[in-house]
């Protein structure tokens, strides 16, 4: 099975794909949550990927999208994150941090083909100011898994084969199904969706992924399976103690420390 990493570095060209396929332009007053994360290796483009506010300095993302590109923290030189939230069209926001630091789950290998465990919070500098525009994600704590649940995918992701950069430039969305595919079935803490009409592809890695009937975010998007034509979402229910107590080691690092 051929698993692709739903980021800006994941693929060769000749294996890109288009974002979303009959999905639709979609307006950040609907997403006020969600956050466009760009990495850069000393001010140049290394990785785009999404993301969710889910406090005031805290962005929840997909493990790889950090990971990855520092090899668990070994490599930070050089290496900024940085998050853009606010605006539909993410260049033009004015919402904007640098990401202090951030903790994956311990048991995340970037040598994992299946991507287990993929899932990852990023602290902010300094808190963001809510808005109408900025506000945090309602993540849900449990998800009864049905087939066909109605799922919405949002990112800025790629639009169309050879897109070069970091993708779309205004948002886009699009509405996936739950499955339940055999080859997801040995799959750890995920939920495998799928459309008709297109589906998240290189830049959407770590955006949020909500329940259509509840509007809370359900999911993470992970990887794709090119085989099968899965897209493979990390499960928000399923991690919701460690987002927990995640949050409260990152708060209870960095504080007093910040201005």
């Amino acid at each position: 099975m051929f698993h692709v990493l739903l980021n800006a570095i994941s693929v060769s060209a000749s294996k890109m794909e288009p974002f979303i396929v009959g999905g639709q332009e979609v307006s950040v007053e609907d997403w006020p949550f969600i956050a466009f994360v760009e990495v850069t290796w000393f001010g140049l483009l290394a990785m785009a990927c999404g993301g969710s506010l889910i406090s005031s300095q805290t962005v929840l993302s997909a493990a790889h999208c950090m990971d990855d590109i520092t090899e668990k923290k070994a490599h930070m030189t050089g290496i900024s994150f940085n998050i853009y939230m606010g605006h539909t069209s993410y260049a033009k926001a004015k919402m904007t941090r640098v990401v202090l630091d951030y903790e994956t789950h311990e048991d995340y290998s970037p040598e994992d083909t299946e991507v287990r465990y993929d899932i990852g919070i990023m602290f902010l500098t300094s808190p963001v100011r809510f808005s109408d525009n900025v506000q945090k994600a309602i993540l849900q704590p449990s998800f009864s898994f049905k087939e066909d649940s109605h799922m919405v995918i949002a990112g800025w992701g790629y639009t169309a084969p050879g897109n070069k950069g970091t993708g779309s430039e205004r948002l886009n969305a699009i509405e996936m199904t739950a499955k339940k595919y055999r080859s997801c079935k040995n799959m750890y803490k995920v939920i495998c969706a799928a459309s008709e009409e297109g589906h998240p592809f290189t830049g959407d890695s770590g955006g949020p992924v909500l329940n259509v009937q509840t509007q809370h975010q359900v999911g993470i998007v992970s990887m794709r399976d090119l085989d099968t034509g899965i897209t493979i979402l990390t499960s928000v229910p399923d991690y919701w103690d460690w987002i927990r107590k995640t949050q409260h080691k990152l708060f209870r690092r960095f504080c007093g420390q910040i201005k």
